[in-house]
């Protein structure tokens, strides 16, 4: 995802940029070298406009594009290190580049250069688009983790997260999981973000680390937790179980609102929790259940069972529920 920060310029351009990239580039499949009706050429071709939105465009372009755009990468290897160039364009360079994946022997040096910019959108899309190269990169390694000591919390997240594409470096999830026992915003949600891109290739490592988030003071890093947690399915089923019989509701919450990310394989844990001492516990387990649909035949006789609990709001929730089974079972 291309992500930039607010720009310092205050000028009508930058408020155009900005409108545009709150209307992102739709998420479609590259054809046959093209985008939009028009191919790399004339793509690599508007890297050169005179027009500084529709270079920036262009390089998003061919980000979409992708491995089939190899002949726009000494262009766009010009507009990355230009440092004259506007910084949103630069910063799309490196994006593209990082989704061509080609000529890593040309690319990585640049890349490399760049993750010591004054930029804040240029370091962190050249961190990003590094670890798309993964071991191509690895003479980048010295360097990234010289970046890590930068006051840019997020570059340095997305610098972490490169390392372990690139080198399975000691250092990155480690790192990581610092980061969000913080709780700080924005960092400690983009690193909780990140171990859950991770947790399918480390869920040793990570599922203990997003366990202890689920009562993370951070309520975004709760949710994105759970949300991690419940995507990995199985491998967390166990732990997170565990979590949701021990003695912080915070955290028993978060663990339900995991179960409702797993789907039908929650179903069990979302059972269970309706027999929680918290009450909110309750009627996050009755609203997950009301997600699964009919198709689980435990849900219906659970949250029957639920409608007779003694707190009120519990019982209009598995009320609720019952009723979006029904609409769901027609």
């Amino acid at each position: 995802m291309l992500r930039f920060p607010c720009c310092r310029k205050q000028n009508s351009l930058a408020l155009l940029v900005a409108i545009a990239l709150l209307c992102t580039v739709p998420v479609v499949p590259a054809v046959a070298q093209a985008y939009r009706d028009r191919d790399v050429a004339q793509w690599t071709a508007s890297l050169r406009s005179d027009d500084v939105r529709e270079r920036w465009y262009a390089t998003l372009a061919l980000a979409r594009i992708g491995p089939e755009a190899g002949e726009a990468i000494p262009p766009l290897l010009e507009l990355l290190a230009d440092r004259s160039q506007y910084e949103y364009v630069r910063a799309g360079a490196a994006f593209a580049l990082g989704k061509i994946g080609g000529d890593a022997e040309r690319v990585v040096p640049v890349l490399t250069e760049t993750l010591g910019s004054d930029l804040a959108s240029v370091r962190r899309h050249s961190a990003q688009a590094l670890g798309r190269f993964g071991r191509q990169a690895t003479s980048a390694v010295p360097t990234m983790l010289a970046q890590l000591r930068q006051n840019d919390a997020v570059f340095r997240i997305d610098l972490a997260e490169a390392l372990w594409h690139v080198a399975k470096h000691e250092r990155a999830i480690p790192f990581l999981a610092e980061q969000v026992r913080k709780a700080e915003a924005p960092e400690s949600f983009e690193a909780a973000e990140a171990l859950g891109r991770l947790a399918s290739e480390n869920s040793g490592q990570v599922i203990p680390v997003l366990i202890e988030a689920l009562g993370s003071a951070n309520a975004d890093v709760a949710r994105s937790a759970a949300r991690s947690l419940g995507r990995l399915g199985p491998p967390a089923a166990g732990p997170l179980a565990e979590a949701a019989a021990g003695n912080q509701s915070a955290v028993r919450l978060g663990a339900v609102e995991a179960f409702g990310w797993m789907g039908p394989a929650g179903a069990s844990g979302l059972i269970a929790a309706l027999s929680d001492s918290s009450p909110e516990v309750r009627r996050a387990a009755a609203r997950g259940l009301g997600r699964l649909g009919p198709e689980v035949a435990a849900v219906e006789p659970a949250l029957l069972g639920a409608v007779n609990d003694p707190d009120s709001q519990v019982r209009a929730t598995a009320a609720a529920a019952l009723k979006r089974l029904g609409k769901n079972g027609k």
